[in-house]
């Protein structure tokens, strides 16, 4: 168990090595999603900030598509998921 106090210290790396050990691939792929969504909340705050997580057509941009460079396919939004989730951003 991992003190919450806002800072990255020993317990916090230990933590880290320890969930790695046992799948690095979920650690990679949560890191990877959370960037993403991170990614995809500025845009929604910040329009001046889409044409980072939306290419000129429409699909992914460069944001996205490097945050799901990380992230095994299956958790990839798929070009109609992507759609739907920026409609909002018109």
């Amino acid at each position: 168990v991992v003190a919450v106090d806002g800072r990255i210290g020993p317990q916090t790396a230990e933590a880290t090595k320890a969930a790695a050990t046992v799948s690095p691939s979920h650690l990679k792929d949560a890191y990877g999603i959370a960037r993403r969504n991170y990614y995809l909340k500025l845009a929604d705050a910040r329009p001046s900030l889409r044409k980072f997580a939306r290419s000129r057509k429409g699909g992914k941009g460069g944001w996205i598509k490097r945050a799901e460079e990380f992230i095994s396919p299956k958790y990839h939004l798929s070009e109609a998921e992507f759609s739907r989730r920026v409609a909002k951003w018109g």
